[in-house]
């Protein structure tokens, strides 16, 4: 009889265990569904940060969108050069000035880039007029002339500060260079400094060369009166044997940079007017104007346009009027 209960006791132990086991088990299975649940979702949370909209290159004043997948909410945008372009928060980028910029895109776990070309709206070719030393040899005043001309004159001297033309006029080529380029345009120049000897002609073919559209030659005036004052801008007739065929677009391009140089620095305006004997203008393949900013004879001009400040208004009033020219 006591091995019989001893038995029973024994097999309902052995009953105990399996349940136990069986529990175990079913706690274990649903803890590996659990964790596989939860890895999937730390997987999908965690999912590589890539670019879904991009563009390569952008135009100075122009936008594009940007877009990632991938990543946490919350998706923080920037740029490398913000001179160059502009990113919202919402992905949009804007170009602002010619050159690579770089974008990211940074969320919680990662951050990504992607380069782009900002391109100018628009090249310009800018002459600073004359140089430290003239060049008396002389080239064709055209392509084919028979006649010819000295390959880079002197140039003026301020009748009150002393400075030299060939100072003047990069002093203010530099000044335009920048506000230009501010703007979003590419800009080509001629000469950087003064000690270099660069024919008429070469300017020209320099500029012809480097893509521009069109062509800025910046001159001060003289004249054997000290009253004789203000601004003027010269072009090509459409008779001219060389570059008749730029006459047009060349007196609107002379127009709008006068008229708004004029404006803005309150400089008399004398007007656009025709000379067909510029060898820098007869070697032009693209619109060209030639300003003369003012009067380096006139004692008042002359102090005027040797203030830094002043340079300033110059180069902003030709840049209103390249913008005018392309209608920006």
């Amino acid at each position: 009889m006591k091995d019989l209960k001893r038995e029973i006791t024994l097999m309902a132990g052995i009953i105990v265990l399996s349940v136990i086991a069986v529990t175990t088990l079913g706690i274990s299975k649903i803890s590996s569904s659990l964790n596989v649940s939860s890895a999937a979702e730390t997987e999908e949370e965690t999912e590589e940060l890539v670019f879904s909209k991009t563009v390569s290159s952008l135009k100075a004043g122009r936008k594009s969108q940007f877009a990632v997948t991938g990543g946490e909410e919350g998706i923080i945008w920037s740029v490398s050069d913000r001179k160059r372009a502009a990113i919202n928060q919402n992905g949009v980028l804007q170009g602002k000035r010619a050159g690579k910029v770089t974008v990211y895109a940074k969320s919680a776990s990662d951050i990504i880039s992607y380069t782009v070309d900002i391109e100018g709206k628009k090249k310009i070719a800018i002459d600073a007029g004359h140089q430290k030393q003239g060049d008396s040899s002389t080239e064709p005043a055209g392509p084919g002339s028979s006649v010819k001309k000295a390959k880079v004159a002197g140039g003026a001297t301020g009748v009150a500060t002393g400075v030299p033309e060939y100072q003047l006029t990069l002093d203010v080529a530099k000044k335009l260079q920048k506000e230009l380029l501010d703007r979003g345009y590419e800009v080509y120049m001629v000469r950087t400094k003064n000690n270099v000897n660069i024919s008429n002609k070469k300017r020209a073919v320099k500029a012809n060369k480097s893509g521009s559209d069109i062509y800025i030659r910046i001159h001060g005036d003289s004249a054997a009166s000290s009253s004789a004052r203000g601004a003027s801008a010269l072009y090509p007739s459409k008779s001219n044997p060389y570059v008749g065929k730029l006459s047009k677009k060349s007196l609107k391009l002379s127009k709008a940079v006068l008229d708004s140089y004029c404006d803005v620095t309150g400089f008399r305006n004398r007007g656009c007017i025709i000379r067909d004997d510029l060898t820098g203008t007869n070697w032009s393949e693209i619109p060209v104007t030639l300003i003369e900013m003012g009067f380096m004879s006139n004692s008042a001009e002359d102090r005027k346009m040797q203030k830094k400040t002043f340079q300033n208004k110059m180069a902003k009033g030709m840049a209103d009027g390249i913008d005018s020219y392309f209608g920006y």
